[in-house]
C-alpha cells in the first residue's frame, strides 16, 4: 500500500470513526430523554433491558460525511443512485425504528432502491463465472438477479442484528476484505468506500459491544446492508473483467458468499427450518443462529466472537480451494457455513467441560488440604 493510498484510506477510516463514536452518546441521551427505546420480546430483539435502536443514524452520519471528503465520488459512475437508493432504506429504517412499518411497504421500498441503483448505476451481474453451468446472461436476468442480490443482503444482515456486536462485527470484516481487494485490484474510490464504513462501524462497536449501549436498528441494519450488497455487486462484476490479472480471483462469486456465510447460512437455515414447520419463511422466531447460542447459555461476547472467527476460517477455506470446479466449492462452503453452530457449541462446550473438571480439581485439593 503506497503512502499515497494511506494518506486517503487512513484518514476516511478515521473520520468516520471519530464522528460515529461522538454521536453515539448524544444519539443515546435523546433517545431515551424522548423514550425511543426498544423493548425485548426475546423473539428477535435479545437484550435485557430497553435500549435505543438509532445507532443506524451515527453510522449512516458518520459514513456520508467523511466518504463525501476523502472518498473520490466523482469517480463513480454509480454514486449518485447509489446514494439515492441508500437514503430511501435510511428514511424507511428511521420510520421503522420509530413507529414501525408494514413489511411489505419495506419489501417494496428494498426493491425500489434496488432497482435505482442496478439499472441506474448500471450495478448488473451479467456473467455467472462458470457458476451452475453458466457465463454471461442476457442484461434483464442480469438486473433481476442483481436486484435480487442486494435485497437478500440488506434483508440478512437485518436478521444478524440479533445480538451485541454481532451485525457490526461481521460488517467490518466484511467491508475490510472487500476495501483490502478494490485496493489492491486499483479500485480506489470503492475501497475508500469500504474503509469509511469500517471506520463508522469501529465506531458504533464501542457503544455496541457487550454489554450494548444502543443497537444500530432497522435504520443502520438496512443501510449497512445495502453498502455491503452494493460492494459485493462491484467486487463481482469487477473480479469477472480481471480475469488473468493478479489480483483476479478464482471462483469470486464462490468467494463473495464466503464473505458473507454468516448471514446467508443464518438466512437460508431459518428460512428452510420455518418452511419445513408451516410457517412463513418472513415469521419471527426464536431460531437464528445467534440465539441458539445464546440459549446455550454462551455470553453475547463469546457467541460474536466465535461467529466472527468462523467468519475469517470459512473466508480463508474458500480462498484455499478455489482452484476447485466452482459448483463443488460453493457446496463445500455452504456444507462447511452448515458446520458454524454445532462447531461453536462443540467448542463452548468442551470449554466447559474443562472448566468444570478444573473447579471439581480445585475443591478436591482444597478438601484434601483441610
Amino acid at each position: 500500500m503506497s503512502v499515497n493510498d494511506l494518506l486517503l484510506i487512513l484518514p476516511a477510516l478515521a473520520t468516520a470513526f471519530i464522528i460515529c463514536f461522538a454521536a453515539m452518546p448524544a444519539i443515546i441521551r435523546v433517545a431515551e430523554i424522548k423514550q425511543l427505546i426498544d423493548a425485548p420480546d426475546h423473539i428477535r430483539k435479545f437484550h435485557g433491558k430497553m435500549m435505543p435502536t438509532l445507532g443506524g443514524i451515527g453510522i449512516f452520519a458518520a459514513f456520508i460525511i467523511s466518504f463525501s471528503v476523502w472518498g473520490q465520488a466523482s469517480a463513480l459512475a454509480s454514486y449518485p443512485f447509489f446514494i439515492a437508493g441508500l437514503f430511501m432504506l435510511f428514511l424507511v429504517g428511521v420510520k421503522d425504528d420509530l413507529l414501525l412499518m408494514d413489511p411489505l411497504k419495506k419489501f417494496v421500498v428494498q426493491i425500489t432502491a434496488a432497482l435505482v441503483l442496478v439499472v441506474g448505476g448500471g450495478v448488473v451481474l451479467t456473467d455467472f463465472g462458470g457458476l451452475f453451468g453458466l457465463g454471461e446472461i442476457p442484461w434483464l436476468a442480469g438486473v433481476v438477479l442483481s436486484v435480487f442480490i442486494m435485497v437478500a443482503i440488506v434483508n440478512s444482515f437485518n436478521l444478524i442484528d440479533g445480538i451485541d456486536g454481532l451485525a457490526g462485527g461481521i460488517g467490518v470484516i466484511v467491508s475490510g476484505i472487500l476495501g483490502i481487494w478494490f485496493w489492491g485490484a486499483g479500485f480506489m474510490s470503492l475501497a475508500l468506500l469500504s474503509f469509511t464504513l469500517s471506520g463508522a462501524l469501529l465506531g458504533f462497536l464501542s457503544f455496541n459491544m457487550h454489554p450494548a449501549k444502543i443497537f444500530m436498528g432497522d435504520t443502520g441494519a438496512m443501510a449497512v446492508g445495502f453498502i455491503l450488497g452494493f460492494l459485493a455487486l462491484e467486487f463481482m462484476t469487477l473480479n469477472v473483467a480481471l480475469a488473468g490479472e493478479a489480483w483476479h480471483v478464482a471462483n469470486g462469486h464462490v468467494f463473495a458468499v464466503a464473505i458473507l456465510i454468516v448471514p446467508v447460512i443464518d438466512t437460508l437455515r431459518v428460512a428452510v427450518l420455518r418452511s419445513l414447520n408451516g410457517k412463513s419463511p418472513f415469521a419471527a422466531d426464536y431460531n437464528h443462529t445467534h440465539h441458539k447460542l445464546v440459549e446455550t447459555g454462551m455470553s453475547h461476547l463469546f457467541a460474536s466472537f466465535s461467529l466472527w472467527i468462523a467468519n475469517f476460517i470459512i473466508i480463508g477455506i474458500a480462498f484455499g480451494i478455489s482452484y476447485l470446479e466452482p459448483n463443488i466449492q460453493l457446496a463445500l462452503i455452504l456444507a462447511t457455513g452448515l458446520l458454524i453452530l454445532p462447531s461453536i457449541r462443540l467448542v463452548y462446550y468442551s470449554r466447559l467441560r474443562i472448566a468444570l473438571e478444573r473447579s471439581r480439581k480445585k475443591a478436591s485439593t482444597a478438601f484434601d488440604l483441610h
